[in-house]
């Protein structure tokens, strides 16, 4: 890891009593954990009260990992004999140490307050390296209580007092700690910013070993940020490192990272080359875990690529290797990765074996992505077998888990918005903070000259008249950067408001959202179970036909609900930032016809035409994708409010370095009322359609976000029982 466990440095006052640690501790590298403490505690004897704290200290260490209510002990011991120096940096010392045996020992609320006191003696006695260390201590705490923006804070306070020590080694892993902690709660891009930081602090100090773990961490954010050509460039150099300094775990890891990539930029070949290169590694070091991975991750690439019977040979490889060291995760996505090969072979028989052997790792490891991925190869199966209720079945339970991720990466955002809320006013009311001291100052400043003043004009009236004029015009000038200072200040305080009133905009937002979540869910929902309730209870009652118009009732809500679902998906990947835009000139033709195709069964359900006016000629920088939810949106809203036997027209012309598109159907139309409520988030506003199709009230919205992150603008022009004209803009050229 980048960050310390503890801060584990002991400063000895005494030199001779520094030279009999040394001496002792060279000593017993070899020994127990008993005789240890007996040779450390042999020195108490002929020690004062101010070096049995640090021996104690040392003492209470040896227990952390193997007997913590010892460490407890042994710190206490300490403790007591700082309180009889008196000496407020010895009871630091030992309030540290009884913070490092509570964190040992699980009990969070009693590590932290005895760090603060730590902390706070620190302070006082201006011993300001260990205020960091204290800083970082209070940090690690914080994380394990998910309370990540005060963890984030005293980590860059941390940073600061290091920085202004020249204490870069430990700045930079504290810089590095920041890093990770917004990466906890999935930061990307904050995360990649103090990792930089952390990296240029590693190649000042040339510490070769923290640079090498470093680019390997920043590899894996650009890989979740996909931006694979990046990630590829830092493995390679953390990789170049590690083989420079001859550290075999970190050359291991970075080649199997050098593999996941290449895989995943579709390069097989080198893939599989770093994937057997890691396992020959693996193997020569006994690393039986290392080895599991590998064969899986063969395994997993010949699957990609079609090569069956060497995945299935790889796999098995890798399942006898989790059997053995009974690694219930591993035996369970093994178990997964088989059932997925045999079923793609066409074996649903050992296909469903594999599967349901996974599922009764559930218990022992519970992991929802591998159970939701379980169940999705089990509908597969029944599908396969055309029993088609139990494939509905596990194909329910799929989704219902991957609900539960999708709500779990909701909460998360939610606390990623707070800890940057929290953040970022800490740091705006230390901004102000520091004006305040400033204006202070430039007021015990002034009031210093006039003073100076006076005094020159009593002792030298005439004579210093011109000294006098000079310290006027200081005076003058005083106010002036006063004056200056003051509206930098009121700059400042305008900025924290302006900040405040975004978040507190954006928290009522996220509220509209789930309200209308929550009413567009609860009527689906409603007629899911009602539907299926009846069915479930009354089924051999009904005919045929009350059957099958129950079933397409539940289909068409199920669809509906899908949709939904989707536009809640691209709506919160919009406002989380996570959809890519990568904008390219294309004609605008080619997807307007892959759209209509796309919704011919809808159309043609309603005996609807459908002409497209869009010229070849029409090209548009754009991105392709969010295009095409545009145009697949508005043209599903225009045959959902289409009368049967109705147009529906797109065109598309050029003005002013933009394309107007538009799609204009011969429906219902809509009032001027309706019309105010679109592209609101805080108007729920979905209406049925001419054949009383259901809407989620959210593709328009969508459609605003992607035409704005475009570059355009969209609006509607509609008259009720006249039909309806949705327009928007996108860019001809780049700009």
């Amino acid at each position: 890891m980048y960050i310390f466990k503890k801060i584990k440095k002991v400063t000895l006052k005494s030199f001779i009593l520094s030279l009999l640690l040394v001496l002792s501790f060279s000593l017993i590298k070899s020994q127990t954990v008993q005789e240890q403490r007996d040779s450390i505690l042999s020195l108490t004897s002929n020690a004062d009260s101010q070096q049995k704290v640090l021996l104690y200290d040392s003492v209470s260490r040896l227990y952390w990992r193997t007997n913590p209510d010892s460490s407890l002990y042994y710190a206490e011991l300490a403790l007591k004999y700082a309180q009889k120096t008196r000496n407020d940096l010895s009871i630091a010392e030992a309030y540290n140490a009884l913070g490092n045996a509570y964190a040992e020992m699980g009990k969070n609320d009693e590590a932290l307050d005895n760090y603060k006191k730590s902390l706070s003696l620190r302070k006082a006695g201006g011993d300001m390296l260990k205020v960091s260390h204290s800083l970082n201590n209070i940090s690690l705490i914080y994380i394990d209580q998910k309370k990540y923006s005060e963890a984030i804070n005293a980590y860059k306070e941390g940073a600061a007092i290091c920085n202004e020590l020249n204490q870069y080694s430990e700045e930079a892993f504290m810089q590095m700690g920041i890093a990770q902690t917004y990466n906890t709660i999935n930061n990307k891009t904050s995360a990649l910013e103090y990792a930089i930081k952390a990296a240029s602090l590693f190649i000042h100090i040339d510490n070769k070993a923290g640079l090498a773990s470093n680019f390997n961490f920043i590899g894996n954010l650009h890989k979740d940020l996909n931006n694979n050509s990046l990630a590829l460039e830092y493995f390679k150099k953390s990789n170049q490192l590690y083989i420079d300094l001859n550290i075999q775990s970190g050359i291991s890891t970075t080649t199997n990272n050098l593999g996941i990539i290449y895989d995943e930029m579709g390069q097989s070949d080198k893939a599989l080359s770093y994937y057997q290169e890691f396992l020959q590694m693996a193997i020569d070091n006994d690393n039986i875990p290392s080895q599991g991975t590998a064969h899986n991750n063969i395994g997993f690439l010949y699957a990609k690529t079609k090569q069956y019977q060497k995945a299935l040979e790889s796999y098995s490889k890798s399942l006898s290797i989790s059997q053995n060291t009974n690694d219930s995760l591993s035996i369970m996505n093994t178990n997964n990765n088989l059932a997925s090969v045999y079923l793609s072979m066409g074996n649903t028989s050992k296909a469903e074996n594999h599967v349901n052997t996974a599922l009764k790792y559930t218990t022992s490891n519970n992991n929802l992505l591998y159970l939701a991925e379980s169940h999705e190869i089990l509908s597969r199966i029944y599908a396969k077998k055309n029993n088609f209720k139990e494939a509905y079945h596990h194909q329910s339970i799929n989704k219902e888990i991957r609900d539960n991720l999708f709500s779990l990466n909701t909460n998360e955002q939610i606390v990623e918005m707070q800890v940057k809320f929290d953040t970022d006013r800490k740091e705006k009311e230390i901004e102000l903070l520091k004006k305040n001291d400033e204006i202070k100052n430039l007021e015990l400043q002034r009031s210093k000259n006039v003073n100076f003043l006076w005094i020159g004009l009593t002792i030298l009236l005439i004579g210093f008249g011109i000294l006098g004029y000079f310290n006027l015009q200081q005076k003058k000038n005083s106010n002036k950067l006063l004056q200056q200072k003051n509206k930098q200040m009121q700059i400042a305080y305008k900025k924290l408001i302006e900040s405040e009133e975004h978040l507190t905009e954006l928290n009522a937002t996220k509220d509209r959202f789930f309200t209308i979540v929550a009413h567009d869910l609860k009527n689906p929902f409603n007629a899911l179970l009602g539907f299926s309730e009846l069915l479930h209870n009354n089924y051999t009652k009904y005919t045929k036909k009350q059957s099958e118009e129950m079933i397409k009732a539940i289909f068409d809500t199920s669809q509906n609900l899908y949709k939904l679902l989707e536009n809640l998906l691209q709506w919160s990947r919009s406002q989380t930032g996570h959809i890519t835009y990568n904008p390219e000139l294309f004609p605008l033709i080619n997807k307007v016809k892959h759209e209509i195709d796309l919704l011919s069964n809808l159309s043609e359900k309603k005996n609807l035409k459908v002409i497209n006016r869009v010229e070849d000629s029409v090209v548009v920088y754009a991105d392709i994708n969010l295009t095409s939810i545009v145009i697949r949106n508005l043209l599903s809203n225009a045959i959902k409010f289409s009368n049967p036997e109705g147009k529906i027209k797109i065109t598309a012309t050029e003005e002013n370095n933009m394309v107007l598109v538009s799609v204009t159907d011969s429906g219902v139309g809509m009032s001027k009322q309706d019309v105010d409520k679109l592209f609101r988030l805080d108007e729920s506003f979905s209406t049925k359609g001419t054949a009383n199709e259901e809407g989620t009230g959210l593709g328009l919205i969508i459609c605003k976000e992607f035409i704005e992150k475009n570059g355009g603008k969209i609006y509607v022009n509609s008259q009720e029982g006249s039909g309806s004209t949705f327009t928007f803009t996108l860019p001809t050229s780049i700009k």
